[in-house]
């Protein structure tokens, strides 16, 4: 189920990628100008290849849904079309809670009109957290730049939905080609999306991600 998509150096575990604390590393935002700027590699070609595979999938808008199907509304056009979710449900792949007005990157199959694939990127985006002790987490944000937060040795940088599946582009700063970090990027897997938790498997990791509480923090003393 795990898939390593680029093989520079033998990976770390990412527990111990993420022991550095009180450091936030802020993503990019999403292109490839902006990934060879600083002291970053130049673009390794599989990740230029990954980019220029093309996506099947398309961003929509879901403005009603029954016990059948979801009735969307592309983000290129007007027009509305009426995909039947059961079978995704079924095969665990529809990622997220049914809300109207949120927007799903749908993968579907046009002649039988299912959804093969759907993640709710409104649920999606925002802050998580994975270690609620030290603060950890991610943030994935709408333009799709990511962010990491309070974890010193891996940046978050970018996240991509291509054809259904999760690609996530960081950079290892424990891993120095020509004193310069490289620039990854692997296949993370989605296992349980809601308004308040997000399980992915990257790295060969799981992280439960939960969303960070709104409420500030009381601390009560002598």
């Amino acid at each position: 189920m795990y898939r390593r998509l680029l093989y520079i150096v033998p990976a770390f575990s990412l527990g111990l990628l993420l022991l550095a604390s009180g450091i936030s590393c802020t993503g990019c935002g999403g292109n490839k100008e902006k990934r060879t700027q600083g002291e970053e590699s130049p673009i390794n070609p599989m990740v230029a290849r990954l980019d220029d595979t093309p996506d099947e999938a398309v961003l929509v808008r879901l403005n009603s849904f029954d016990s059948d199907s979801m009735y969307v509304t592309p983000a290129s056009s007007d027009r509305q079309g009426a995909y039947a979710y059961g079978e995704a449900m079924a095969n665990g792949m529809f990622h997220g809670t049914m809300r109207k007005g949120d927007t799903y990157s749908l993968l579907p199959d046009n002649r039988r009109k299912t959804v093969t694939i759907a993640v709710n990127t409104t649920e999606l985006s925002g802050r998580w957290v994975y270690d609620q002790q030290q603060h950890r987490g991610l943030a994935f944000n709408q333009g799709g730049g990511m962010e990491s937060v309070n974890a010193g040795n891996i940046c978050f940088r970018e996240w991509k939905l291509l054809n259904g599946k999760m690609y996530i582009y960081y950079v290892d700063l424990q891993q120095v080609a020509s004193d310069r970090q490289q620039y990854l990027v692997e296949e993370a897997y989605i296992t349980t999306l809601n308004p308040k938790e997000l399980i992915i498997q990257f790295r060969g990791e799981r992280l439960r991600c939960l969303r960070p509480s709104d409420k500030p923090l009381i601390y009560e003393g002598k």
